[in-house]
């Protein structure tokens, strides 16, 4: 494939606060993935960003931007990245944020916590839901992954359901890192129920839940993964999960955002809507 070196100009649409820290740090950044529509960076500390085409949308720590054509089209596998105080050149992509909409990563929480008499009685809606979709677990997956898989979800959802902290780290040692998928199987049900966490129970008690499931699931998995988990232990989500919140919380169609979630990757949406539900 022949790269076209020429520099193209790229608008930024939205970033989040953290992202526009990330940008003003003085350090040196390099490509860690590319595929058609993202494209994920990390700089020396190990943070990570993800530069995103607006069909993916916004999310915890991805910038938006003004590109259509896919990355690798563009972008050599190789391609240096460097930074400067008002851009951020990828190869021959040159990026400008300075007029791109500062988006926050946090769904309403508090509001959806409030309206839980409301959407609780939802719920089986949503998991039957998610049920059409389980099968895709199995597709592509090691030989026992699914009965494995099952076992450990069924064991965090007694560990929370009977606020055992000890069975929470042992469910989060057997979910952290396993299973099929750019970001296992095991931490997308992970993320999902740090979500569900958030949608359900007071702050601080979130937080003393979402320190322990992170801090004991992100040297168990990858980069990506990590940064992830740390992002849904803070309470930020990707921009379906914030549709699919404030659909709760105003008692109307949360099938359209759950559906765009369950067509996330090939295992990624589905886990995720399982942990939300074992958390809820």
């Amino acid at each position: 494939m022949g790269y076209n070196f020429h520099m193209n100009q790229v608008t930024v649409f939205q970033l989040t606060p953290r992202i526009l820290h990330w940008l003003q740090r003085p350090l040196a950044v390099a490509r860690l993935q590319l595929f058609d529509r993202v494209l994920n960076l990390i700089d020396t500390k190990g943070e990570i960003i993800s530069v995103v085409q607006p069909s993916v949308g916004a999310g915890p720590f991805s910038m938006v931007v003004d590109w259509q054509r896919p990355f690798p089209e563009s972008v050599a596998p190789q391609t240096i990245v460097d930074k400067t105080d008002t851009a951020l050149f990828i190869g021959p992509l040159k990026l400008e944020w300075q007029a791109a909409e500062l988006w926050q990563p946090t769904p309403p929480w508090d509001q959806l916590r409030q309206q839980q008499a409301q959407w609780r009685n939802r719920l089986p809606e949503l998991q039957t839901a998610v049920a059409h979709h389980q099968d895709q677990l199995a597709a592509g997956s090691p030989p026992h992954f699914v009965s494995q898989f099952e076992m450990a979800t069924a064991a965090m959802h007694t560990a929370v359901a009977q606020k055992d902290v000890a069975g929470m780290q042992t469910a989060v040692i057997q979910l952290a890192g396993f299973g099929p998928g750019l970001t296992p199987a095991g931490d997308d049900f992970l993320l999902g129920l740090l979500l569900g966490l958030w949608a359900t129970r007071p702050k601080n008690e979130v937080m003393n839940l979402a320190k322990i499931v992170v801090e004991t699931a992100v040297p168990r998995t990858t980069q990506l993964s990590a940064a992830w988990l740390q992002a849904a232990g803070r309470g930020e989500a990707w921009q379906p999960w914030h549709d699919l919140v404030n659909a709760l919380s105003a008692n109307h169609n949360w099938h359209s955002p759950a559906q765009r979630i369950l067509n996330q990757g090939a295992t990624s949406g589905v886990a995720a809507l399982l942990g939300f539900i074992a958390a809820t």
